[in-house]
């Protein structure tokens, strides 16, 4: 037994470290989303919503596909120091260089994303999110299997945030320095995870070729189009609501998808740990024998997946008044609709991040994930104007239902050519 802990030691460390911050992702906004929507009210969270998604995805296309590309070629060299430097620096000019092209970009067309004032100055204030997610080395956590620090980088940024609201935000007019508050956040984050980086990692800055930087988007190019393509199902829905419904009609499905992604982030650290694990593993493997290990671990992992579903849609009323209060039972129908979310969408990061990703078929995953995608955007596109806020939450379910039935293909394609 002590023999099985030391070999898995790594794993069970990281399965803990993200097990803490996932609670941490539950029991914070336990506390805190119950304010702030009481505070602020359902219209102005809808348009805090909506500028926190424009924000998302500024940092979406900053991150790529680092989190996956980088995360994999870190496990892999982890022991050379030089190597692990050099992707470093590589990934941070990277996200450097299209976060700052982007957010030039939003703010000149500023006027026509956002139509307000207000829009604008949120988007101006959420800019310190944007820093501090390039200097948020996600990827190389993970990769070098050191994911506690990662918990005490988000740990220590989502417990800024939380104390943060209860002294700044007082009134309903305080919306708007709800992204600030993220900003604060985030950069927290960042300096926490250079101060990290140079002390426990022992990486400095350091000059790196051109070459570097090319290869670093061409290793990248075929995860950030799943992810890419992941994101127009996953937060595309506020962003085309705002454009048929009212401020409070958004804000009522932001609370619902809101309540829907923290209980994943609970039963979420299982795959993400064994992501840079069985990275390492694959290296020694056929493709038969990494399907055959894929489907081992996907047994279990779904039989719990699909009891805590099952558990969110009998006591979704109960969950609804816990998390988001009373006056938002009206979004109990959307969180029951979205449990299907929380089912296929763990099955499909096991089976397309854990799996396609670490056997090389990248490609196969991206490839689902666009069509997927483009098929939640036209989905909404014809729905919403009929059916509002429920076209939305069955957007994203049908999505991951689709998503998975392409991942179960691609796998299969897999093993058909070896």
């Amino acid at each position: 037994m002590k023999g099985l802990i030391h070999k898995y030691r790594h794993l069970l460390e990281n399965f803990f470290s993200l097990s803490i911050l996932n609670a941490l992702n539950v029991l914070l906004p336990l506390v805190t989303l119950p304010y702030i929507l009481h505070t602020v009210g359902r219209a102005n969270y809808g348009v805090y919503s909506y500028v926190y998604v424009v924000l998302q995805y500024v940092i979406l296309f900053s991150t790529y596909g680092f989190n996956f590309s980088a995360t994999k070629q870190i496990s892999q060299c982890r022991d050379n120091k030089e190597a692990v430097t050099r992707i470093y620096n590589a990934v941070i000019v990277c996200k450097s260089v299209i976060a700052v092209a982007l957010s030039a970009l939003l703010l000149l067309f500023s006027r026509l994303v956002f139509k307000d004032e207000a829009g604008v100055l949120m988007f101006f204030y959420g800019l310190g999110m944007v820093v501090g997610d390039i200097f948020t080395p996600v990827w190389l956590f993970q990769g070098m299997e050191k994911m506690k620090y990662m918990t005490i980088v988000n740990a220590s940024s989502k417990i800024l945030f939380t104390v943060l609201i209860f002294i700044v935000v007082r009134t309903s007019n305080d919306f708007q320095l709800l992204i600030l508050l993220n900003s604060f956040g985030y950069i927290l984050a960042g300096l926490l995870s250079l101060v990290l980086v140079h002390t426990q990692f022992n990486i400095r800055f350091h000059r790196i070729t051109f070459s570097d930087i090319i290869f670093q988007f061409k290793d990248g190019s075929a995860v950030f189009g799943s992810t890419f393509g992941m994101n127009l199902y996953r937060n595309a829905n506020i962003i085309i609501l705002k454009q048929f419904v009212s401020d409070d009609l958004v804000g009522l499905y932001s609370a619902a998808e809101k309540v829907i992604k923290g209980i994943q982030s609970i039963i979420s650290p299982a795959a993400q740990a064994l992501f840079p694990h069985l990275s390492q593993r694959f290296k020694g493997l056929s493709v038969i024998e990494c399907t055959r290990l894929i489907r081992k671990i996907s047994l279990p992992f779904t039989a719990v997946v699909l009891v805590v579903s099952l558990g969110v849609y009998i006591f979704a009323p109960l969950i609804s008044e816990l998390l988001c209060g009373k006056e938002f039972t009206a979004c109990v129908p959307f969180i029951r609709i979205m449990t299907l979310v929380i089912l296929f969408g763990e099955i499909n990061y096991l089976l397309g991040i854990v799996g396609l990703v670490n056997m090389n078929g990248q490609t196969l995953f991206f490839r689902s994930v666009l069509v997927t995608g483009c098929f939640s955007v036209v989905f909404m596109l014809l729905c919403v104007p009929y059916w509002g806020v429920t076209a939305a939450a069955w957007a994203m379910s049908l999505s991951e239902m689709l998503l998975f039935c392409l991942c179960l293909f691609s796998l299969y394609r897999i093993n058909e050519h070896k």
